[in-house]
């Protein structure tokens, strides 16, 4: 049995110090309320940028860059970590990162620590909009980490509405997978189109793998909120928050939950051991869209 927290979380974009405090508060109660892990939105450390991702400017990446840390190395993740192994708790959150040899390249990185200090790091690979002229995508593939809650993949927003990666990390064996996301929310309203695409997006990666998929999202101004911790049978949601700042923590038995929808599900379908690979090969070809990006890179 783990105890998973989630947080819908305020950034603000040109304040790294109150982000990492308002984290560190979370990640306390989360802690005090006896959750194995916690998970903050996309870039919450570090903000997305005054403009988001529909626009970009320069004085975003300049201070992107001026605040980005390299990880594990940076400031912001040994303090974290610190906490982590006070607290006894995994802290999962997002950040600019800086890369080890130039100064002007950035990554939009999700970070993992926990009880055993450093767990691991990814570097988003799809980059939708104007985020690509902020940042540069990842070229260490899709990773997947022991932690003593059961294996954990991790993904980063658009990389959600590619099945291929929860796929990638559901192949590698991941029982959890992590999904903090900048998922925009234009009109206010709860039947905004871009606020129910994203829950059925995370319902569809949940359900196809028969995994545990944790959402995390940005509230505020123009941001979803929504946070939700997802199962692997169809209409499974352990919790979810509502569109403003807050947290919600929920007890999941991980293996027992995935072995039950694998084995009763759809009639007893294994959606993960029916698959048909040598079928799929399309799927291995290099996009000539983005040649220069092919499978090879992340498989």
């Amino acid at each position: 049995m783990a105890k998973i927290a989630t947080v819908s979380m305020e950034s603000d974009p040109r304040n790294k110090g109150a982000n990492l405090a308002k984290m560190k508060a979370f990640a306390c109660d989360a802690a005090r309320q006896g959750a194995d892990l916690v998970l903050f939105p996309e870039e919450s450390l570090t903000g997305v940028g005054t403009e988001g991702m529909y626009m970009v400017c320069g004085d975003d990446k300049r201070y992107i860059c001026e605040v980005a840390e390299h990880v594990p190395a940076g400031p912001s993740t040994q303090e974290l970590m610190e906490l982590a192994r006070e607290q006894g708790i995994y802290i999962c959150w997002g950040m600019a990162e800086r890369d080890e040899d130039r100064s002007d390249v950035t990554y939009n990185t999700m970070v993992l620590v926990g009880p055993e200090g450093y767990v691991g790091k990814y570097r988003k690979v799809h980059l939708p909009l104007c985020e690509r002229l902020l940042h540069y995508p990842g070229r260490d593939g899709y990773k997947v980490f022991d932690t003593s809650i059961g294996k954990v993949g991790i993904e980063i927003c658009y990389d959600i509405c590619f099945p291929e990666v929860a796929r990638s990390l559901a192949l590698q064996g991941a029982q959890i997978i992590l999904s903090q996301t900048g998922w925009p929310n234009l009109t206010g309203k709860e039947d905004d189109p871009d606020h129910l695409v994203v829950d059925v997006f995370h319902r569809a990666r949940a359900n196809e793998n028969m995994v545990v998929v944790v959402s995390s999202n940005l509230s505020g101004k123009n941001f979803n909120g929504c946070s939700a911790i997802y199962g692997p049978t169809a209409g499974q949601v352990f919790a979810s928050t509502g569109p403003d700042e807050s947290m919600v923590v929920a007890d999941v038995d991980v293996a027992g939950e995935i072995e039950r929808a694998r084995t009763f599900s759809m009639g007893g379908s294994n959606l993960v051991k029916d698959r048909k690979p040598g079928t799929y090969r399309a799927l291995s070809e290099d996009s000539p869209y983005c040649p220069e990006f092919g499978a090879s890179v992340c498989s």
